[in-house]
């Protein structure tokens, strides 16, 4: 690695340093020349996209959004076929590590959604995977006609779930997507949690990993966020913190982010109960369950 390192940054790798607990990928940080860096390996040569994460950056910067300036990513190296990237590494804490009050946590909802709001405004060409900055369907209800059989088939196969179970629960979502297929496709993060948003010494925030970037209306994108925050908070802060971040938020026809909300979250649950189920999270997988119950 420090070779491959040496190629881009004149000075090498000192304090080459694995992160811990990082699923998909092995994650390293560094020093070079008095500035920190990103060393990534990628487990899968076709996630993220080819030339996805270059374009996020470039549009990132264009548009005056924070980001890890990016060094390079690359899959041409035979010694790292699933490919490689090194960035910047963006200094501060990472939220979920920071014990908020709740009402800094508040504050820190509402500071969240004016950034997710500045990238969301940011228009694409397509839905769906945007390797070449572009995604390569008309609309959303095109795109997860087939995503979400392909993300569900086990759930089927291993008996959690009937046929004609899983038919009902996608006609709700592909109801959702027609009744707002005016929403148009915008830069989303597609993994929107406290875990990848920085927190800086300066109270600035900066996302970060953006491996499932995608072109999504904002809708999606929030919903994922919300689900995630409804697995995380107790009955009385999800609504609370879901508000604040809510009522910062700027998005078309956001009166309306309810009942989009309540199928897309559907969605969420089957994607995570195939991961839960997978990786044998019992806790999870009896809450996803639990979730379900409703549209079963």
């Amino acid at each position: 690695m420090e070779t491959i390192i040496r190629k881009y940054l004149a000075h090498g790798a000192v304090g080459l340093k694995p992160f811990e607990n990082v699923p998909n990928n092995s994650v390293y940080s560094f020093e070079s020349d008095g500035e920190g860096y990103i060393f990534k390996l990628f487990r899968s040569k076709y996630w993220p996209e080819n030339d996805k994460l270059q374009f996020v950056n470039e549009t990132l910067r264009q548009h005056n959004i924070p980001c890890a300036g990016l060094i390079v990513f690359t899959r041409d190296d035979p010694a790292y076929p699933n490919g490689y990237l090194i960035e910047q590494k963006i200094e501060g804490v990472t939220a979920d590590k920071i014990r908020f009050t709740q009402e800094q946590e508040t504050a820190f909802y509402k500071k969240l959604a004016v950034l997710v709001s500045a990238f969301h405004e940011i228009p694409l060409k397509g839905f769906g995977y945007i390797g070449n900055g572009e995604g390569g369907e008309d609309s959303m209800e095109a795109f997860f006609e087939d995503e979400f059989d392909e993300r569900v088939e086990s759930l089927e196969e291993t008996g959690v779930y009937t046929a004609e179970e899983l038919r009902n629960m996608k006609e709700i979502l592909m109801d959702a997507f027609r009744r707002f297929d005016d929403l148009p496709p915008v830069l989303c993060h597609g993994d929107l949690s406290k875990k990848n948003v920085m927190v800086q010494d300066s109270g600035a925030l900066v996302l970060i990993d953006w491996d499932d970037a995608m072109g999504y209306n904002w809708m999606a994108d929030i919903s994922r966020f919300t689900f995630w925050m409804k697995m995380t908070y107790s009955e009385s802060e999800y609504p609370l913190f879901r508000k604040a971040f809510l009522d910062s938020y700027r998005g078309a026809r956001k009166e309306e982010f309810d009942d989009f909300e309540k199928a897309y979250h559907i969605y969420n649950a089957l994607d995570n109960l195939v991961y839960a189920i997978n990786v044998g999270d019992e806790k999870m997988t009896a809450f996803t369950k639990e979730y379900l119950k409703q549209f079963v």
